[in-house]
């Protein structure tokens, strides 16, 4: 657990002292009647997978409400900068040695680059809400986000945020917030606080200034960290 704290904390540093370096989060949609098996494969490559890609991590979401297609999950891997995604050949001979060793019927309906804007620390098991929305200000949605962030931990609220920015197909464009903790009776105790007045007056600043996309739940799996 320490060593995917470090990664991830890793990944903040180099957003912050690497002005030219955008952090970038690969994300694959795959859709499959075999999860279980899926992840057992992601979770038996992973390691191998990430070091000839150049990643930093890797791991699995799965919706536990929301899924834009029943059978969705997510298979993640974070890169330290724009130049380390696009210097990586995704069907390089590990990765196609790693493919050739599945067995599990399954459909890859997207594969898409976000900027990471917001990084945080990860457990190896996490609960998140993640939101997709559409904005003409999305400097000023951000500050909102990170403002709602601030205050939940002034409360005592054990919630971490991730803001991702999508770069390519659907995504392009958009912004994804991921509110999540390790215990997701935590995550369930942050969605009980929005009917409270301290959530409404900070909400309030963005009221018809962006446009819902989509929401959704999810326990995620990381299954490699890079030592750093």
């Amino acid at each position: 657990m320490n060593l995917i704290k470090n990664m991830v904390g890793s990944l903040v540093l180099v957003a912050c002292a690497a002005s030219q370096a955008e952090p970038v989060m690969n994300l694959i949609t795959v859709n499959t009647a075999e999860p279980a098996a899926y992840a057992a494969w992601a979770k038996k490559h992973a390691a191998a997978i990430s070091k000839a890609n150049g990643a930093m991590a890797m791991g699995l979401c799965s919706p536990t409400s929301g899924a834009q297609k029943m059978g969705d999950h997510y298979l993640w891997s974070f890169f330290d900068s724009q130049k380390s995604v696009w210097s990586s050949d995704p069907m390089n001979p590990v990765v196609r040695d790693a493919v050739a060793d599945m067995n599990v019927e399954r459909e890859v309906r997207m594969w898409d680059n976000w900027r990471i804007v917001r990084a945080a620390p990860a457990s190896e098991r996490g609960y998140y809400y993640n939101i997709y929305v559409r904005t003409d200000n999305p400097a000023d949605y951000i500050a909102v986000v990170d403002e709602l962030h601030a205050e939940m931990q002034k409360r005592g609220y054990d919630i971490t945020l991730q803001v991702f920015v999508g770069d390519t197909g659907e995504t392009a464009g958009t912004i994804m917030t991921s509110f999540g903790s390790s215990d997701a009776a935590e995550v369930g105790r942050m969605m009980d606080a929005r009917s409270e007045k301290w959530v409404s007056k900070i909400i309030s600043k963005i009221e018809g200034k962006r446009e819902m996309i989509h929401g959704f739940s999810l326990m995620c799996e990381t299954y490699y960290a890079a030592e750093m």
